[in-house]
C-alpha cells in the first residue's frame, strides 16, 4: 500500500554534500534499529536511534526538536505498519544531543517501514564579487543574500531516511510513494552473507530507471582504515545486487537529480538513506 507523502510529509533534508557524492567527506544520516526482527506472542518494542555522522552508525550530531529548549520531539519519526497503516502510538523521539532516540511499538505480524519525517530543505547557490561559490538556506526570494550576488540558483532537496524491522516474520513493507525508497525482490529483512540481494530503487514509487550510483557502506568505519564502500549502478529497470561478503549494519546510500515545478526553485534532488542488516550463513 502507498502512503501519499506529500500530506505526511516522510522525508528528510539534508546537506547537499552528501547528495551529490557519496564521498568519504560527506556525513551520512541514519536510524540505527535495536533491532532488525523480533518475535513472540506479546508485542515487542524497537528502539530506533537516528544521528548524522561520517564514522557510520557512531552518533554525532542528534536531530533537534522543532520546539526550542524541548527534551523530545513526537514529530521525527514515524512507522508504516505491514497493512500500510501509519502507526497510531505516538512516537517520541528524545534529543540527547549526539542522537535522537525513540521505542516504536510493534504490534502486527508483519514488516514495518520506519522513516524521517522532516520536511525538504531549500538552499541557494550564488557568486560573490571574488567569484566564489557560497550557499544560505531558503528560497533565493527568502535568503539574505549580498547585493554583488551573481549566478542565484535555488535546489530543493528531498530525502528519504528509513529503515526496515520485522515481527514475527516478514511481509511486503508499504512503499512510501514519495521520493527515493528500496523495493525487492529481496526482502530488507532476509539478507545473509554469502548471498546475493537483488533491489528496486523506486523514485516517486516508480523504477528511478538506469544509470542511478548506489553506495553500499558497512557500519563501524571508525574501526578501519579505509571506509570500503562498495559502488554499484541501476539497470534500466532500476535495478541492482549486492552479494554480502561479512555479517553487520550496512547503510545503502544514493542521490538523483528531480524536475521540481515550483516558483522560485531551479532544482531538485532526491537521497536516500536506508539502514540494513546482514545476518551471518
Amino acid at each position: 500500500m502507498k502512503i501519499n507523502l506529500l500530506k505526511t510529509a516522510l522525508i528528510g533534508a539534508l546537506s547537499l554534500s552528501a547528495l551529490v557524492s557519496t564521498s568519504a567527506s560527506a556525513h551520512g544520516r541514519w536510524l540505527l534499529p535495536s533491532h532488525t526482527s523480533l518475535s513472540g506472542d506479546k508485542a515487542h518494542y524497537v528502539m530506533i536511534d537516528a544521528s548524522i555522522s561520517n564514522e557510520m552508525f557512531a552518533p554525532d550530531k542528534a536531530f533537534k526538536p522543532k520546539e526550542k529548549g524541548a527534551e523530545y520531539d513526537d514529530t521525527l519519526l514515524m512507522a508504516l505498519a505491514p497493512n500500510g497503516e501509519p502507526v497510531s502510538d505516538t512516537i517520541r523521539a528524545y534529543y540527547l544531543k549526539r542522537k535522537s532516540s525513540a521505542a516504536v511499538s510493534l504490534t502486527e505480524q508483519g514488516t514495518y517501514h520506519i522513516a524521517m519525517t522532516q520536511k525538504p530543505m531549500y538552499m541557494t547557490f550564488y557568486k560573490n564579487e571574488e567569484g566564489k561559490r557560497k550557499r544560505v538556506f531558503g528560497k533565493k526570494t527568502e535568503a539574505e543574500l549580498p547585493s554583488n550576488a551573481k549566478d542565484v540558483t535555488t535546489t530543493k532537496v528531498v530525502s528519504t531516511v528509513d529503515t526496515f524491522v520485522s515481527r514475527n516474520g516478514t511481509s511486503k513493507p508499504a512503499q512510501l510513494g514519495l521520493g527515493l525508497e528500496l523495493s525487492g525482490p529481496t526482502h530488507p529483512n532476509d539478507l545473509f552473507v554469502g548471498e546475493q540481494a537483488r533491489f528496486q530503487l523506486l523514485q516517486d514509487g516508480k523504477s528511478a530507471g538506469e544509470g542511478v550510483e548506489v553506495s553500499i557502506l558497512k557500519g563501524d568505519t571508525r574501526y578501519r582504515n579505509e571506509r570500503g564502500e562498495v559502488k554499484v549502478t541501476t539497470d534500466k529497470d532500476g535495478m541492482f545486487t549486492i552479494t554480502w561478503k561479512e555479517p553487520g549494519l550496512y547503510l545503502i546510500e544514493t542521490s538523483n537529480k528531480v524536475t521540481v515545478n515550483e516558483e522560485g526553485v531551479d532544482a531538485g534532488r532526491y537521497a536516500l538513506f536506508t539502514t540494513l542488516e546482514v545476518a551471518p550463513e
